[in-house]
């Protein structure tokens, strides 16, 4: 059964917008898609030498690989997120047309990301091999139960960000220092066997500690704990309702705010 006719163009909207973004980032780069890998990685070694040489976190069992794994997916979610702040103000033109989904530059903006993302994975597995960490058979699951509620959380972000930071445009700043506490309060660098115990339960309410885990069950410490989506669920979708009843209410103005 093939695709509504609307739903047919909205898909075609969002591959054109894809297609510019992705033109746009790397019209003028030479390395071009390279930094999408390069970029974690070097801020993994980073990372490694702060925390697991000066800090002597390494005795964590492949810490460097602990690293890699948690950078690529939060420099997935920060891109979203980020990205989705200006992407009103990025495509002005776009927004005069009444007959144009807005939402669909929300989701062009998590499609562009996420393609950068999915072509990485091949080298996170390249990093696995050289630690001798060998994929298991719920790897696929794990990587879906990962991604589902990150879609969620970041899509739902960036309905909020960008319907806001289009009325207050003192957000985008103050937004950057929410991403950098949000990214010190979550298990990308930090291990999470070195939260104290008596902190544990309110570090856990973070939704991306539950979405980093369940990553890692595939690329870190393979296993299968389905269990983590109990609370998270719930969480992401709140927040992905949320910020799209936002971003509804405050799209009848986003003309006149240009």
């Amino acid at each position: 059964m093939g695709l509504s006719r609307e739903m047919q163009l909205k898909v075609d909207q969002i591959g054109v917008l894809v297609a510019k973004d992705f033109k746009l980032k790397y019209d003028s780069t030479c390395l071009g898609f390279v930094w999408s890998m390069l970029i974690p990685l070097l801020m993994s070694a980073v990372y490694y030498l702060v925390f697991g040489v000066m800090m002597r976190w390494g005795a964590v069992e492949n810490y460097l690989l602990y690293l890699v794994s948690g950078n690529f997916l939060w420099n997935f979610f920060s891109a979203v997120v980020n990205q989705n702040g200006t992407v009103l103000l990025r495509n002005a033109a776009l927004l005069k047309k009444t007959s144009f989904d807005r939402r669909l530059l929300v989701w062009a903006t998590f499609f562009t990301e996420g393609t950068h993302f999915l072509l990485t994975i091949p080298v996170l597995v390249g990093v696995m091999a050289c630690f001798g960490v060998r994929p298991d058979a719920w790897m696929p699951l794990n990587v879906v139960l990962a991604l589902v509620p990150m879609m969620l959380l970041s899509v739902g972000m960036g309905y909020l960000y960008a319907a806001v930071n289009i009325v207050f445009r003192d957000l985008e700043k103050i937004f950057q220092i929410v991403m950098m506490m949000w990214l010190y309060c979550s298990p990308v660098f930090i291990p999470i066997s070195r939260v104290p115990e008596r902190f544990l339960p309110y570090y856990e309410l973070n939704p991306m500690c539950s979405i980093l885990m369940l990553w890692r069950d595939a690329f870190w410490s393979p296993g299968f704990h389905p269990e983590r989506l109990i609370a998270l669920l719930p969480t992401c979708l709140a927040v992905f309702l949320f910020g799209r009843l936002v971003f509804l209410r405050v799209e009848p103005r986003f003309a006149e705010m240009m």
